[in-house]
């Protein structure tokens, strides 16, 4: 006979095993769950990339809508694509789904760089000169006039060989700018000076009355912000993301001032010694940035000066002479340019400082200003240099200044404002 106490032993051993089998059968079915829906993400991820490469091809033209794609028409492979133009650049916003699963990213993305120039100077007939210890390392485009040795304030160049490179002639312009991103920024200028009726109807901006901080998401609608006259100064402000500042006069940004993928348009920008950021500016007069400044990649400063015919001064012309600035010991990521339609007596000018380095792209219709020691890696276009000495200004002299293409990054992308003649687009920065 069995004692009365087995019972007991019998229960306690069958509820183990229920408990046993009932822990493996949750473990399983848990576990199956979350295997499916890794094979969901990496699917998701996989359609992902596969909206990335399409926004990043040349096939896809479609701008400020949304685009839906069945990847393989199967109903269950569904992407959500999104292009537009941010300032100099273009954002790019994609979303893969199935159901109720969606993953998304935004990017900004820009063009491949292989120009090798480190120089283009426009055919004036009139040689380039180089004094001093100049360097020119990579391609140059050069009028055919050449390029010549000079000897400016007792000192002859230093160097062996006049440009590390080849040279090709120049033509008496700048290679053209990309029309419809130029009319873009152009647009948005006028809106400035509200003498565009039809743009003020499209977008409205709001009253900027952000106490500190305010940060915008890129897949949300941007955020435009419109100044009064008496907000002159941005100060001890932080704005981050998908945002557009307008002012029809001066704005003053304070070095306390943090900036991160902000646009910002007004008549004139004036930028505190020391500042920090990341940001595209833009203005109709003048940008004048101070000294120690630190300018990101990718950022952008271009001034846009209006037609004659737009802006009638005393006797019908212009007596602004529209200027980029850069403060001494500045450092600039990413493009600087001067721009306008039709040259005018007083052309545009970008004007680097001593001791002031480049990264990227500068671009002048007009004049390039240079102090000794400035530094440029990548390339620069100008009709003309000007070389500010204490006691002369000589034109179409490099005196002391380092032009070098090799020293750009490999993986730096250029606006797609300039034309090229393959425009393979890449990932310039990923966003939120």
């Amino acid at each position: 006979m069995l004692k009365a106490g087995a019972l007991y032993i019998v229960v306690i051993v069958s509820l183990l095993i229920a408990m046993i089998s009932t822990s493996l059968l949750t473990i399983a079915f848990y576990f199956r769950l979350e295997e499916q829906k890794k094979v969901r993400f990496d699917m998701l991820m996989n359609n992902l990339e596969s909206g990335t490469a399409i926004l990043l091809s040349q096939g896809f033209t479609s701008y400020d809508q949304d685009s839906s794609i069945d990847l393989f028409e199967e109903q269950k492979d569904s992407l959500l694509l999104r292009k537009e133009v941010w300032g100099a650049y273009e954002l790019n916003m994609v979303k893969a789904f199935e159901l109720r699963d969606t993953i998304k990213r935004a990017f900004f993305s820009a063009n491949s760089f292989s120009d090798p120039s480190a120089i283009y100077l426009a055919d004036e007939d009139r040689p380039l000169s180089v004094s001093g210890s100049t360097q020119i390392i990579g391609n140059g485009e050069l009028p055919k006039a050449g390029l010549k040795q000079a000897y400016v304030e007792g000192r002859p160049y230093q160097g062996k060989e006049l440009i590390r490179g080849s040279i090709k002639s120049s033509e008496r312009t700048l290679p053209p700018l990309n029309d419809a991103l130029l009319n873009n920024i152009l647009k948005e200028l006028k809106q400035v000076n509200g003498d565009s009726t039809e743009f003020n109807e499209i977008v409205n901006g709001k009253l900027f009355n952000v106490r500190d901080s305010i940060e915008n998401s890129f897949f949300n609608a941007a955020l435009i912000y419109d100044l009064d006259n008496t907000q002159t100064d941005l100060n001890n402000k932080t704005l981050k993301g998908k945002i557009i500042l307008r002012t029809d006069t001066i704005l003053r940004i304070a070095a306390n001032t943090q900036l991160d993928q902000v646009q910002i348009y007004a008549q004139a920008i004036i930028v505190a010694d020391g500042f920090k950021g990341t940001c595209q500016l833009f203005a109709r007069d003048s940008i004048i940035i101070g000294k120690n400044c630190v300018f990101d990649y990718p950022s952008f400063a271009g001034v846009f000066k209006p037609a004659e015919s737009e802006t009638p001064g005393i006797g019908g012309q212009v007596k602004v002479q529209a200027k980029v600035s850069l403060g001494e010991g500045s450092h600039f990521s990413g493009v600087m340019l001067s721009y306008e339609k039709e040259i005018s007596q007083l052309q545009t000018i970008i004007s680097l400082a001593r001791g002031c380095k480049i990264f990227g792209e500068v671009y002048a219709t007009g004049y390039v200003k240079l102090e000794k020691t400035v530094v440029i890696n990548g390339k620069t276009y100008a009709k003309r240099f000007i070389m500010q000495t204490p006691t002369t200004l000589y034109e179409n002299y490099l005196i002391d200044i380092t032009l070098n293409r090799k020293q750009l990054s490999k993986y730096y992308l250029s606006s797609p404002i300039f034309k090229s003649g393959q425009q393979n687009q890449n990932v310039l920065r990923w966003l939120n």
